[in-house]
């Protein structure tokens, strides 16, 4: 059963964050919002998680997840590979609607900070990153509101309203040494992340 919390994004609730990452933890599904659209998260060290998600979304088990983080300090802690360019992009635009794909000992893996207090808040009290995308069947439109992810199989919904009504799916890119790599146009353009990196490196 989907179990439905209000939370209000100005303040969000202590015993509703805390409900979201004990969920996490024992390997439930939890519904939350972004500043861009509502995402469906899980913990990624739990195989049965990502496998219910996955199922969830009907989406390509190979596919990767990206992983929601409370800062930047959680990625550097990951990343095999760490320069002052990957670093102007995370003081620059997170948190926000940036999605960095770093090398990482799991493999080329996406990280983001969202621009929004509840999954910060989520993130923090469990403790790690978190796995999470958007709270759809694969291939349909982004949901922007929580009634529009009640067909997938949840165990909480976190839900503060509507989204942004001109929000729009966070620019994903592939950071390499000294280059980047466009996966996914979406709320920034490719050309100023590509100023704000090259800037960082020779800084």
């Amino acid at each position: 059963m989907n179990f439905i919390l209000p939370v209000n994004p100005n303040q969000p609730d202590a015993d509703a964050i805390a409900k979201a990452a004990n969920c996490l933890v024992s390997g439930g599904l939890v519904i939350l919002p972004t500043e861009t659209v509502y995402g469906i998260a899980c913990d990624p060290k739990q195989p049965e998680a990502l496998k219910r998600l996955q199922a969830a979304k009907g989406r390509d088990a190979n596919k990767p997840i990206a992983r929601l983080v409370a800062s930047h300090a959680q990625v550097e802690s990951l990343a095999l590979h760490w320069n002052k360019g990957i670093e102007a992009l995370c003081q620059t635009y997170w948190p926000g609607p940036l999605t960095l794909v770093i090398e990482t000992e799991m493999g080329w893996t996406g990280f983001r900070v969202p621009n929004h207090s509840i999954p910060i808040a989520v993130a923090k009290a469990f403790g790690s990153s978190i796995a999470l995308t958007s709270a759809n069947l694969s291939g349909e439109s982004d949901p922007r509101t929580a009634h529009e992810t009640n067909h997938l199989s949840a165990d909480l919904t976190l839900d503060s309203g509507p989204t942004p009504n001109q929000a729009i799916p966070s620019t994903v890119i592939k950071i390499h040494s000294d280059h980047l790599e466009s996966l996914r146009e979406g709320a920034l353009t490719f050309s100023t992340l590509v100023t704000v990196f090259n800037n960082g490196l020779t800084s």
